[in-house]
């Protein structure tokens, strides 16, 4: 296959890279810096987020990751506008050159997160479930109404927090639970999705393979746990205390409406994938946590 994959030289998308060449696909990434790789299997060309480079070719697949980090930076009015536009800009330009391509790709697959569900709802949410109203949900709904005008089957990746080694959250907290200062956020008891990412990545193949696979498909492992489980099983994977407790109140002092990242949450678990056979690697945490560390 010929596969296209914007925001490929991230944490999810250099994993995806180099399951897909080393499959023998031909990928080609757009990034925002010129890149040069010897992998034959691999180019790279420049783009501003916004259009799509000229004479880029037909791809049977693509692959868009692009977008700010919704958790980067504090949450300025300005950093928000970026946050947003980046992800429907680079969503636009996708659909928009497979609207305009004269042999489109056998499938779309746009990013998404679990923050769609927002942070209120009650029970555990499959991808029926209704959307919030809270920032990270509006970003996800904007994000998918750009990515629903691709005229191809469009898989609506809602992806949960991403377990792995090199990146990714753990990346930044590892720091914290080595220096015994790893815990509960709040009260604990909200939802953390979360994945492998090696089952990510599985995940993404399977979807490409997979016609049934369409809208959206939560990315999540069946296990739901709790911030709090979450926590407590890192530590103990770590072999360090696990009795720091950072309270609503100071989060929210510290990072104003951001703070939601931390004591916010849901319950997810994964319908589609579950019901068109896909198997985890990883299906629990401390499985998975033997591995992401």
């Amino acid at each position: 296959m010929n596969i296209l994959i914007t925001g490929g030289s991230g944490f999810i998308g250099k994993a995806l890279v180099r399951h897909f060449t080393r499959e023998g696909h031909l990928v080609t990434v757009l990034t925002r810096h010129a890149l040069s790789t010897s992998n034959r299997y691999l180019s790279y060309r420049v783009w501003d987020g916004v259009e799509m480079p000229p004479a880029l070719g037909m791809f049977d697949v693509v692959i868009n990751l692009a977008g700010a980090g919704i958790a980067d930076e504090k949450w300025t009015d300005a950093r928000k506008h970026e946050i947003m536009q980046s992800r429907v800009q680079a969503t636009r330009a996708c659909v928009t050159y497979i609207r305009n391509s004269p042999n489109p790709p056998q499938v779309f697959l746009s990013a998404s997160g679990v923050g769609y569900y927002g942070i209120s709802q009650p029970g555990l949410l499959d991808e029926q479930a209704g959307t919030g109203t809270d920032f990270p949900a509006q970003v996800c709904q904007r994000w998918e109404a750009e990515a629903r005008e691709a005229p191809c089957r469009t898989v609506l990746m809602r992806i949960g927090v991403v377990l792995g080694k090199g990146g990714g959250a753990l990346s930044k907290m590892l720091p914290f639970y080595r220096m015994m200062i790893g815990g509960k956020y709040g009260t604990g008891q909200q939802g953390f999705p979360w994945i492998h990412l090696e089952d990510l990545v599985r995940a993404v193949a399977f979807a490409v393979e997979t016609p049934a696979l369409q809208g959206p498909v939560n990315f999540v492992a069946p296990e739901d746990v709790t911030q709090a489980v979450f926590s407590r099983t890192l530590a103990d994977r770590l072999g360090v205390p696990d009795f720091f407790t950072l309270p609503k109140f100071m989060l929210d002092l510290v990072f104003g409406e951001q703070s939601l990242l931390f004591w916010g949450g849901q319950h997810v678990t994964p319908a589609q994938l579950t019901a068109t056979g896909f198997a985890w690697t990883y299906p629990t945490l401390r499985s998975a946590l033997k591995t992401a560390i």
